[in-house]
């Protein structure tokens, strides 16, 4: 008994040694096809897309992109072309390796050396026969990158990092050799020697990829900096300025100080009604000593229903809601129930549901109007994942999602809830015959009792599956598009709260915790994830409220913070400060028609009190000649045609075009020089210069106007032909001047 205790137990301890010990793989360890060819036919380039990887390949050599069907890669390697691209009786004869070491003419150049690892295991496996790997299914199921996070500072620009892979059997193996690296700034290099490298101050990341399995790390470098104590940041307001400040500690930067009250009142009217203040709000604000004035007036605007205007407008671009696919009484049937919606503050994953779930007329059932843009199982899918789930499917369509854990199995089987989706068309009277997307007309929306999406490798149906989940949907616990809906509007799911939350954190800071803000993936991190995690729960917490949520951010010091300084260093847009942005199209259209006290939409967009309240996309409704004009200035200022669901469609890009607008468009020479205005108000009225000016200044800016503006002002009256054309001149250089064009 003894005996075998004794020649069992140096056997257990060589198990366990090897089971949780990590082993570094070299070139002369491991040359299997599946460990050790595959990941360095990966590492040099070869299955990516504009070479091998390519759908039809390249030099008559095609193999999967990004190695996702190895028993394909080994059958074109080992198999195909009369099996020329190996010799095992020469392996240095190969033509696998004489083209990778450019021996012979290759398209795609030189990939790695003679004397390297990538040449060596390669070779080693062919001298060994190219066996085939024993089953053609990735042996990790883990990868880590150890550190997770690299932080840099001053002159130090470089630091080692290890690439772990967990096998089947909890054996973990340092693959940093074998891994295929990805950077998300041209300025991060990894070394041969898996060194990060990084040529400039920055915040990026670094992916690893190793068989089916991808993990990024967070890279920081920044300049030398004194370090700040704690008691040197100003105190926060809330759990935001918590995690936001424990971050700017980190980065060695103190943030921005809280704006000044006319500032915050411009910014955060513009932020939740899309409008800027009137003249005798700014002055009441402005007045008020009290120390919860700001609260106060987050709550009267989270009330009015130019909030729920603004959030129509923002959700009516994203949801399509579009004149062209969902005719004129569609669009306003639909615009105006998630106006409501809005306005009583739904509930955001029951304001979902409800979308999901939609069936019956497009006139009755407003919400219906979602699927009438949204013509095929595919496209629904992928609106549905991006809008709600803050996730984009489009790239695992035709192969394995390349930055993402989705494969296309997991695509097809989503796609798959949408299936039985069918339409009921009563009449179409579009205006273009031959326009196949265009719909005039009452359509039903209703769910057929058969339909599966087919998997395009083999053609059989494919029962839907959730995703990130292993489990199929059955028929038998109910319709598919109710399962659907329950699971993306319930508290547990891992995709939905997180998504809106940075949906609205984006609209309120110009940019997401994740950017861009409706792709998450484990290859994009969150600038903050502690932030994203807690603002979650507190989303969670309210039941989902977004006004809740708003009352939550506007209150912070983060959010009311004053704009970076001259000099200022760079947070990485960790929201050290608050960025300056340009007014939306619809925004910049009312706050001119507002300072210049004449009305340009309901003239010409059906009675539309505002550009943010108009229900189309704007191109397509109104008058000939002012209609057509103020159609054009809102295109050109980035508002959306809405034939995509992402918020990116919307521009907000300076150009050309929208100076020459400013300068001198169709909607500058109505409000300057039209009937009506507020000119020819203080001209008739025979308003003082102060006391006029002083409105000009509390409804463009929400402040008074300086001593020396009002000097200014004056010299220009002074110097014009006649009064008329001096007003014109002084409203033409507030509507043109930064601090109108942007919220600050």
């Amino acid at each position: 008994m003894i005996k075998n205790w004794c020649i069992l137990i140096p056997l257990i301890i060589l198990f366990i040694f090897w089971v949780v010990w990590p082993v570094r793989l070299h070139a002369a360890d491991n040359p299997e096809f599946l460990e050790g060819v595959m990941p360095l036919l990966s590492r040099a380039g070869c299955n990516q897309g504009p070479c091998h990887g390519s759908l039809h390949g390249r030099g008559g050599f095609r193999l999967s992109l990004r190695g996702e069907d190895s028993a394909f890669d080994y059958l074109a390697i080992v198999k195909n072309s009369g099996m020329r691209r190996i010799d095992t009786a020469n392996p240095e004869s190969s033509l696998l390796l004489k083209k990778a070491i450019g021996e012979i003419p290759h398209e795609g150049g030189k990939r790695f050396d003679r004397n390297s690892q990538s040449y060596l295991l390669i070779k080693k496996w062919i001298e060994e026969g190219a066996r085939p790997p024993s089953k053609f299914k990735s042996t990790t199921t883990k990868l880590e990158i150890i550190p997770p996070t690299i932080f840099l500072e001053g002159d130090s620009n470089s630091f080692p990092l290890q690439v772990l892979a967990t096998g089947e059997f909890k054996n973990q193996s340092d693959v940093s050799s074998l891994a295929t690296f990805e950077t998300s700034s041209p300025l991060i290099t990894i070394s041969l020697e898996s060194h990060v490298i990084c040529s400039d101050y920055l915040e990026g990341s670094i992916t690893a990829r190793y068989q089916d399995q991808q993990i990024s790390a967070r890279v920081i470098r920044i300049p030398s900096r004194n370090p700040i104590l704690a008691k040197e940041f100003p105190s926060p307001l809330n759990y935001i300025d918590l995690h936001v400040n424990k971050k700017l500690e980190k980065l060695k930067i103190l943030p921005g100080t809280i704006c000044s009250d006319e500032v915050f009142l411009r910014r955060v009217t513009l932020d939740l009604n899309g409008r800027l203040p009137d003249a005798d709000e700014a002055e009441k604000f402005l007045a008020d000593s009290s120390p919860d004035k700001r609260i106060k007036l987050v709550n009267a605007l989270l009330e009015r229903s130019e909030f729920s205007d603004l959030w129509a407008l923002k959700w009516s671009d994203i949801l399509r809601n579009d004149e062209k696919v969902l005719d004129a009484k569609g669009v306003r049937v639909f615009h105006e129930w998630i106006k409501r919606s809005f306005a009583e503050d739904k509930p955001l994953n029951d304001f979902a549901r409800e979308i999901i779930e939609a069936k019956g007329s497009s006139y009755s059932q407003p919400e219906t109007n979602f699927y009438r843009a949204l013509r095929t199982p595919d496209v629904r899918a992928e609106a549905v994942a991006q809008v709600f789930l803050g996730l984009r499917l489009q790239c695992a369509k035709c192969h394995n999602h390349p930055f993402d854990q989705w494969t296309q199995e997991d695509y097809h089987r989503f796609s798959g809830f949408f299936s039985r989706l069918d339409y009921r068309i009563f009449e179409n009277n579009k205006k273009d015959k031959l326009d196949k997307n265009e719909f005039v007309g009452e359509q039903i929306v209703f769910v057929n009792r058969a339909g599966a999406v087919l998997d395009p490798k083999d053609g059989r149906p494919l029962e839907p599956r959730f995703l990130g989940s292993k489990d199929l949907v059955l028929e038998k616990d109910g319709e598919w598009l109710t399962q659907l809906s329950s699971w993306l509007g319930d508290s547990k799911n891992p995709f939905f709260a997180k998504a809106q939350v940075n949906r609205i954190w984006f609209h309120l800071f110009g940019r997401g915790i994740v950017d861009p803000l409706d792709d998450f993936r484990a290859t994009n991190l969150p600038i903050n994830n502690d932030l994203l995690e807690a603002l979650t729960v507190d989303f969670h917490k309210s039941g989902f409220s977004i006004k809740n949520l708003i009352r939550v951010i506007t209150s912070s010091a983060t959010y009311q913070r004053s704009s970076p300084p001259l000099n200022s260093p760079d947070d990485f847009g960790n929201f050290a400060y608050f960025k300056s942005r340009p007014l939306q199209a619809e925004e910049l259209l009312d706050a001119i028609s507002k300072v210049a006290g004449k009305k340009l939409v309901s003239q010409s967009f059906n009675g539309a009190p505002t550009a943010v309240s108009i229900p189309s996309s704007g191109v397509r409704s109104g008058s000939k000649e002012k209609g057509l004009a103020i159609s054009r200035f809102l295109a050109s200022f980035g508002k959306p045609s809405r034939s995509l669901t992402c918020e990116c469609e919307r521009a907000e890009d300076n150009t050309l075009g929208q100076a020459f607008l400013m300068i001198s468009g169709d909607v500058i020479l109505e409000v300057l020089s039209g009937q009506g205005n507020r000119i020819e108000k203080i001209l008739m009225d025979e308003v003082k210069p102060d006391i006029a000016l002083k409105e000009l200044f509390l409804i463009a800016f929400a402040r008074r106007p300086s001593s020396i503006e009002i000097e200014k002002a004056k010299a220009i009256l002074l110097k014009s032909k006649n009064s008329r054309d001096g007003w014109e001149d002084i409203l033409w250089g507030i509507v043109n001047s930064k601090e109108f064009l942007l919220r600050q």
